[in-house]
């Protein structure tokens, strides 16, 4: 004889202790909550979960082969560092995701300006970096990832390139 057993929520299904790992459970959760019971309120974030989902369904990008040639000081290197937050298709969400993510750490960006840079992807579209900045050495824009990961964020230490922020 069997049992028949309910269906177990994504909310009850073990989820990897990783950062990455416990903040998309989370954020499944919420977009499931909300596909079922205020779908207008995900019409706001539609270009970013297209995002995710292509970024998820692609293959992994290899690693670039390191450039043997010396970089150009007219094409505008930067001598600071950054903190690559986010990527948006559009400047609003863009603008949109800087405060949110100031409101979310305070203490770290408050007082860092937000750049914004493009990078095209070829089929997959040109996006919008987030990057924060400027830190005077890469050790201190990473250990600002450092805490940004450990509460759930996503960051990559990178150049504090780009143009600036319109609010």
């Amino acid at each position: 004889m069997t049992t028949r057993q309910e269906p177990v929520s994504p909310a009850e299904m073990p989820v990897a202790n990783t950062p990455a790992a416990l903040m998309a459970s989370r954020l499944a959760v919420d977009l499931d909550r909300r596909a079922r019971h205020d779908p207008a309120s995900l019409d706001r974030v539609e270009d970013e979960m297209r995002t995710l989902a292509l970024r998820m369904a692609a293959p992994p990008e290899p690693a670039p082969e390191p450039d043997p040639v010396a970089p150009d000081p007219a094409g505008g290197v930067s001598l600071f560092h950054a903190i690559h937050l986010a990527s948006y298709r559009a400047e609003e969400h863009a603008a949109s995701g800087w405060e949110s993510l100031q409101a979310l750490f305070p203490d770290l960006l408050a007082s860092r300006m937000a750049r914004l840079e493009e990078a095209d992807l070829g089929s997959r579209g040109v996006f919008l970096r987030l990057k924060a900045g400027p830190f005077d050495t890469a050790a201190e824009a990473g250990s600002a990832c450092v805490q940004i990961e450990a509460a759930g964020g996503w960051c990559a230490v990178t150049d504090f390139t780009g143009r600036a922020l319109s609010r």
